[in-house]
């Protein structure tokens, strides 16, 4: 390939993988800010919700490793609950398991704001289910701040509203991926060609010397 041929499409190819992440980073939020609704519940039944989910920001702020127990009982059913982080493999099925992902969070995580004056909430009979945006500022580097979606289901138990599952969800558009990924594998195509065009001519041109 010609030197100002090869320069150009590494610039090219830099300038659409700056651009891709740069899509991939922006916070997809606004359109939740225009829901028609913020769910069906009864009034008296989002604001016991809303404390509650009041109480989930306030220990996720402080992140105080001592009142995990303290946060769990409060917050938390002890039927079967189930939390599921970001990642593909963090289920978290039980009462203890579910402690446990709370303290791995507040450890070594990052500080989660959750907007919750945005909560979508409804309800029918003893069980509500809830979605709410929110960012997380990892402790990795403050300058590490992703958009995130919290939803859940609670019931009533005994006249408090618990979690039985709890999501946690980066906010991310992840359909630059998929171009990235077809631009990487149309490029390593490409120098795949190149270089077997390159023996060949190699070979070629040994084969004819020997003639």
């Amino acid at each position: 390939m010609p030197p100002g041929c090869k320069r150009a499409a590494i610039l090219a190819f830099n300038v659409l993988l700056v651009f891709l992440v740069w899509a991939l980073y922006q916070p997809h939020q606004d359109a939740w800010q225009k829901a028609a609704d913020w769910g069906d519940a009864a009034p008296d039944v989002r604001t016991a919700v809303l404390a509650q989910l009041g109480a989930f920001q306030d220990g996720y702020t402080k992140r105080d490793t001592g009142q995990v127990d303290a946060f769990m009982s409060r917050l938390f059913s002890r039927e079967r609950p189930l939390v599921l982080g970001t990642m593909p493999g963090e289920i978290y099925a039980g009462y203890e398991r579910a402690g446990e992902v709370i303290r791995t969070d507040w450890e070594s995580w990052g500080e989660c704001r959750f907007r919750l004056d945005h909560t979508q909430v409804s309800a029918a009979g003893n069980v509500v289910w809830f979605a709410t945006v929110g960012s997380v500022k990892f402790d990795l580097s403050r300058y590490l701040v992703l958009p995130l979606r919290l939803t859940g289901v609670m019931v009533n138990e005994e006249g408090a509203w618990k979690l039985r599952q709890a999501q946690f969800q980066f906010d991310l558009d992840l359909s630059p991926l998929l171009v990235l990924n077809m631009v990487l594998l149309a490029w390593l195509g490409f120098n795949a060609v190149w270089l077997l065009v390159g023996v060949w001519r190699r070979v070629a041109g040994r084969s004819s010397a020997q003639l």
